[in-house]
């Protein structure tokens, strides 16, 4: 998983600086990277090494995501979609959590304090989940109402 948002990262920067960005790229690396993430938290949650409404929370966020995306590109109301501030911090937390939770999954053991940073992480992530959320949401409602 740090391997492949590394690369993604590195891909979308080199994408940029060498403007060599396309419509392709910026339809489909979200989705990809949805794909991804919302993969590993369903399996995660399958698992049960994460709590179900911790994914349900974030698998909510990335199916709002989507859905108001998709409406947005078939109509003819254009407004940029690029991620906000919160939204990235909060994929960046979601990353951290499942790197979190795959080491604690094939660590030999782990120490209290290692349980109490993730929760506490999981608090954090789902305080910006929820944040990031409310804003795409309140985006989406704006373009329900001029449609």
């Amino acid at each position: 998983m740090l391997f492949l948002g590394i690369t993604d990262w590195l891909d979308g920067f080199c994408a940029r600086k060498f403007k060599q960005e396309s419509l392709f790229g910026k339809v489909f690396d979200p989705i990809a990277d949805k794909t991804l993430m919302i993969g590993m938290f369903a399996t995660l949650g399958y698992l049960k090494a994460l709590p179900l409404a911790f994914v349900f929370l974030c698998l909510g966020r990335d199916v709002l995501i989507a859905l108001g995306g998709f409406a947005m590109m078939r109509s003819a109301y254009k407004k940029d979609l690029s991620p906000t501030k919160a939204s990235k911090i909060n994929t960046f937390l979601q990353i951290l959590c499942i790197l979190v939770v795959t080491y604690r999954l094939h660590a030999p053991s782990i120490s209290p304090h290692v349980l109490f940073s993730e929760s506490v992480l999981l608090g954090l992530t789902s305080l910006f989940t929820i944040a990031s959320g409310m804003q795409y949401a309140k985006t989406f409602w704006r373009f329900l109402k001029n449609t």
